[in-house]
């Protein structure tokens, strides 16, 4: 009994342990700072609700995370994004969406995520360019004073430095895409009575786009 309890466990925890490397020659932790030179850092969110429809953007997006190629779970970081670089096309309504009745950007001038790690990493591309992976990203997701822990599905593109890339900036390059949604019951968001169902969705879509190079870092 004793040594099935033991094969169950391992078997249990292997997700856990696992350790996917990129299929790259690369050593030591590299650190992954935003930047647009990249590309553009941009959130884009669409609710829906019966009787309206909208999207919006966010680009006052700062960040970095540490990667280390030998073992990509181990992924560490933080991202966050301005509430007051939100913009949905009306200036009354962007208004309203920064006002204590809803996000309250004063008070809570950020939405942030803290990476803790990557599960279920998948390499699914390798070319002399490029590596492309699949993974879901888990941390915690803060949000108008609440921190809730989540994961979110990722895509993330690795580009070893060249020529061509120090065109755009130093470094490896990094993309990072995400597809998610946010319930706003979830974060205590209420807006004005009747809004939400109406003509706020109770659920948002989210789209994330983030753009980075590399420096090398003695972090673990």
């Amino acid at each position: 009994m004793f040594i099935i309890g033991v094969m169950l466990a391992l078997i249990v925890s292997a997700p856990l342990l696992a350790q996917t490397a990129l299929p790259l020659p690369l050593k030591g932790a590299r650190t992954v700072v935003l930047n647009n030179a990249v590309g553009q850092n941009l959130c884009q969110f669409v609710s829906s609700a019966p009787l309206e429809e909208f999207e919006g953007t966010a680009d006052g997006i700062e960040g970095s995370f540490v990667l280390d190629p030998q073992n990509l779970e181990a992924t560490r970081g933080r991202i966050r994004v301005a509430v007051a670089s939100m913009r949905t096309g009306i200036a009354r309504r962007d208004e309203h969406l920064r006002s204590p009745e809803w996000l309250d950007a004063e008070r809570y001038p950020y939405i942030e995520f803290e990476l803790q790690g990557l599960r279920q990493v998948r390499i699914t591309e390798r070319t002399a360019g490029r590596v492309v992976l699949q993974a879901v990203a888990v941390g915690d997701f803060s949000l108008h004073g609440v921190r809730k822990p989540m994961e979110l599905p990722i895509v993330m593109t690795y580009v070893p430095e060249s020529e061509q890339t120090r065109q755009r900036a130093p470094g490896d390059l990094v993309q990072v895409q995400s597809e998610f949604t946010i319930s706003l019951r979830d974060f205590d968001i209420r807006g004005r009575q009747g809004v939400i169902g109406s003509r706020v969705g109770e659920v948002i879509r989210v789209k994330a786009s983030f753009y980075g190079a590399t420096t090398v870092s003695n972090k673990p």
